[in-house]
Order: C-alpha cells, then structure tokens, then sequence
C-alpha cells in the first residue's frame, strides 16, 4: 500500500474534518478536484469547503475515524465511522442535540499528493433514522 496515500487520507482526516481546518484544502485537494457523493457532484477545492463545511455546522464535535484502508496504484479506499452530536442544521434539519453514529466508505484518487477524485457513500437511512429520533430526513445536497 502506498503509505504517501494513507498519510494523506490520515491527515485530511484528522486536520480538516476533525478539527475544521479548511485552510489545508489548498493543500491536499486539487484545484480540478471532484466529490461524487450521493446527491451529486461537487467541484474543486470550494465544492470541497462547502462538503466540509455541511459536515462541520451540523456536527460541531464531528469526529471521523479511518479503518480497513485498501489501496491500488493511485487509488486508495477506506472504511470509516462518523460520529458527532447534531448541534447545528444539517440539510434542512435543525440541530437536535441527538448524537450520531453511522458507517462510509470513502474511495481517493490521489495524484501528485493530492485528492483529485473523490467518491463517498454514508449509511444515509441509518443517519436520518437516528437525526430527530427517526423523523428527520435530511435534504439532498
């Protein structure tokens, strides 16, 4: 497994979703950088921000921890658990102080030490049955 990778994915990880250091996008996204996510795309490192930014309002204490990495050339996957409290509106659903807990799997393609393409994929029911005590269903992107 490339361990550049990994370290990448780590780091993405741990600065800027944990801990909201959008500053770092610049840094480890590619300016060309595409998110497919299950509402759609988002472009660039601002399509970036705003995914992070979606994560980090709804879930001020969102803390995201990586496991079961598989890597291939420049491609590298990565099964995850994101937890947090839902403090703050998340897709149209007011915050409502319930805690979350679902499981993603995240897939980077990574060139020149950068993300350029990203795919991810939460547990959406399972996040929408625990936001509200299972009343919520959150808005597309």
């Amino acid at each position: 497994m490339n361990a550049k990778n990994q370290d990448l994915m780590r780091r993405f990880v741990e600065e800027i979703m944990n801990s909201g250091n959008t500053g770092l996008i610049e840094e480890l996204v590619s300016e060309d950088h595409v998110l497919h996510g299950p509402d759609g795309d988002l472009y660039g490192e601002e399509g970036m921000r705003i995914a992070v930014m979606e994560y980090r309002t709804g879930f001020p204490d969102l803390c995201i921890k990586p496991y079961d990495f598989a890597a291939d050339g420049s491609w590298l996957t990565c099964r995850f658990l994101l937890c947090g409290t839902h403090s703050g509106p998340y897709r149209g659903v007011p915050g409502s102080g319930s805690p979350v807990e679902v499981m993603g799997t995240v897939v980077d393609r990574i060139e020149h030490n950068r993300q350029v393409e990203t795919w991810i994929n939460i547990d959406g029911l399972g996040l929408a049955e625990q936001l509200a005590s299972g009343t919520a269903t959150p808005e597309p992107l």
